[in-house]
């Protein structure tokens, strides 16, 4: 009876090997791994690896149903002091069938330190200087300190906390929310630290100097531009100066300064000039770079352009590409068109230059809706064409056919008139005869 129950525990192994046979082979997959934080008042500096690799051994039904998610990997440090440790990497399945034959870590190496928590104040650096004839006060700080807390190695380095503010040319009080960085005594950014709060609200006062005002540029335009010619644009450059003079004074100028009057008159085209300045007396205007002059001009660009209007002219409607065999209409046969340009040349506007043309190029017979092609002068533009499209309707042009079965000959006479003249048969049916013309007619 025991053979015999070992022999069919034998028989049952061989046929379940044999349905199911073991694999050994690595998982294709990576084992998340969890981190047991360490004691309190320890942190670690180490990048810790964030999964491991097996090779299993298992049948293969149990490999068909493998996933990440059977596995457990973990390093414990909760239980490890300060300094350099190894860690055993843990690795727990929950099919008792997989047996775990090779794990990549095995082992981890962590270096715990002594967790420091230090609060250093925020020094803000203005990246750049505001515009000329302004100055900035003190940047403003909220918070005005921030705490930096990590392992005690990396926190002994920090030397200071700093945030950064551009002005950019404002010339009135800036806010900014800016980020917070910790360097060291050689103004590395040291990174890996925990920073409460990372960013900080700063607040920056530009102010005007005494003495100083902003204005901007009036160009002053006398006269009329030639008849159909208008001014329809002045630009000043630059168009803001900076001006320093005594404070009263100052006081008075209502914000702009003018230039010398500039003459338009039976202008044509653009007018670009340096013009100068008309200013008060003991004012001057402080150059880009600091210096101050009374002599100064802007440049000033006048733009004259032709006066515009609008005009409506009734075009008939030709094509091209037709084929000679076939014959065309157009509903309408004659369009509106309405343009806009130039006066001097819509008053010029002669009735050949504007053509409204149909492309009838290979279309057939039968009705077609066609968008005509409106020619103008150069100079004019198309407002509108009414209608925009046009019925055109194509047919084969009529060709004469014959009506009678009667045969005539042709008989020229002396005058050179031509009469039909009937074919005669003699009685015996031979050769037509056709009667002869006279001895003194004229054959062309």
């Amino acid at each position: 009876m025991m053979l015999s129950l070992v022999l069919a525990t034998l028989v049952w192994i061989a046929a379940t090997r044999e349905q199911n046979p073991p694999r050994e082979d690595d998982y294709s997959r990576g084992i998340p791994i969890k981190i047991i934080a360490p004691a309190p008042g320890l942190i670690t500096t180490d990048t810790l690896p964030e999964s491991a690799r097996v090779r299993l051994r298992a049948p293969q039904s149990s490999w068909d149903d493998l996933t990440p998610s059977k596995f457990k990997a973990t390093v414990d440090l909760s239980q490890l002091p300060a300094g350099l440790n190894d860690v055993a990497l843990q690795i727990e399945i929950s099919d008792p069938q997989v047996e775990i034959v090779r794990q990549t870590p095995q082992v981890v190496t962590v270096n715990l330190q002594v967790e420091q928590t230090i609060t250093i104040p925020v020094k803000v650096e203005i990246m750049d200087n505001p515009p000329l004839g302004y100055v900035n006060r003190l940047p403003i700080v909220s918070p005005a300190a921030i705490t930096v807390t990590g392992p005690a190695s990396l926190v002994s380095q920090v030397d200071e906390a700093v945030s950064e503010i551009f002005i950019r040319n404002s010339k009135e009080t800036i806010e900014y929310t800016r980020p917070v960085m910790v360097r060291d005594r050689n103004d590395q950014v040291l990174e890996g630290l925990t920073i409460v709060p990372s960013r900080i609200q700063l607040t920056l006062a530009i102010e005007q100097r005494f003495g100083y005002k902003d204005v901007s540029v009036s160009a002053v335009v006398q006269g009329q531009a030639a008849p159909g010619y208008w001014v329809n644009n002045i630009a000043v450059n630059p168009p803001r100066l900076i001006v320093v003079g005594n404070p009263d004074v100052l006081s008075a100028i209502p914000g702009f300064i003018e230039t010398v009057p500039i003459n338009v008159s039976q202008a044509t085209e653009d007018i670009v000039r340096i013009v100068p300045l008309n200013l008060p007396d003991g004012v001057t205007v402080v150059l880009p770079g600091g210096e101050t002059t009374g002599a100064s001009g802007v440049q000033v660009i006048i733009e004259v352009a032709t006066i515009e209007s609008g005009q409506t002219v009734q075009r008939p409607i030709t094509q091209q590409g037709i084929d000679p065999i076939y014959i065309w209409t157009a509903a309408p046969d004659r369009t509106d068109v309405i343009l806009s340009g130039p006066i001097p040349i819509l008053q010029s506007l002669k009735s050949g230059d504007v053509n409204v043309i149909v492309d009838l190029f290979g279309l057939q017979p039968g009705v077609h809706q066609v968008r005509p092609t409106v020619f103008l002068p150069d100079g004019l533009r198309l407002e509108a064409l009414l209608p925009e499209t046009v019925e055109v309707k194509i047919i084969l042009a009529l060709t004469p056919t014959p009506t009678s079965n009667l045969r005539v000959t042709p008989v020229v006479t002396g005058t050179q008139r031509v009469s039909p003249t009937p074919t005669i048969e003699n009685a015996r049916g031979d050769r037509p005869v056709t009667p002869q013309a006279n001895e003194d007619s004229e054959i062309p």
